[in-house]
């Protein structure tokens, strides 16, 4: 692929609960995902000496997370956003639902063949803003979106990305959505 690979699509949406000791549960799948927005927020700051910019720092802060799906389930709610299904089967949302912390995985189709392949390891979700339209003279489809907050884990590592193209078979890749990466030790 000369080092080049282009991205042409986004399949498989994963969540993996992360535990107060810092590991994950199985990754779940989540609904067929539409769009993935992942903007990571720096602080610049450039230091001036001698009536001129003599050095640039920079930060990560947070990291905005914006997804589609063609669905969330009540299942996919209740797990992202800390809520509970009472015994009739309903979930009331509460203010005092606690999202947890996760891990957000997915992989993006390569012009070329292949893959590149994301966790984004510690955030939380809130829950989406609701728009709802009437059926008029047709059908439109109306796909929530959901956003959160990302940031570091405590050993600094924020996100893992991989790219495997159509070459020899990869055990990183075949089991990229198994468990949330962990570099072989």
């Amino acid at each position: 692929m000369n080092g080049k690979a282009f991205a042409i699509g986004l399949r498989d949406l994963y969540f993996a609960e992360m535990t107060a000791e810092g590991t994950y549960s199985t990754p779940i799948k989540l609904s067929e995902a539409l769009t993935a927005t992942i903007t990571p927020n720096y602080t610049i700051t450039t230091l001036y000496g001698d009536d001129r910019a003599v050095a640039v720092a920079n930060a990560l802060g947070d990291i905005d997370v914006s997804i589609t799906t063609s669905d969330l389930s009540d299942a996919d709610y209740v797990m992202l956003m800390g809520s509970v299904k009472n015994t009739d089967g309903v979930i009331e949302d509460s203010v005092d639902d606690v999202a947890p912390y996760g891990a957000l995985g997915f992989k993006l189709p390569l012009e070329g063949g292949g893959f590149r392949y994301y966790w984004y390891y510690k955030g939380k979700f809130q829950p989406p803003a609701l728009t709802h339209n009437t059926k008029g003279s047709g059908v439109e489809f109306q796909t929530p979106a959901i956003t959160g907050k990302f940031v570091s884990r405590e050993d600094g590592k924020w996100r893992a990305r991989f790219t495997h193209d159509t070459g020899a078979a990869s055990p990183v890749a075949t089991g990229w959505f198994t468990e949330v990466y962990a570099p072989t030790v």
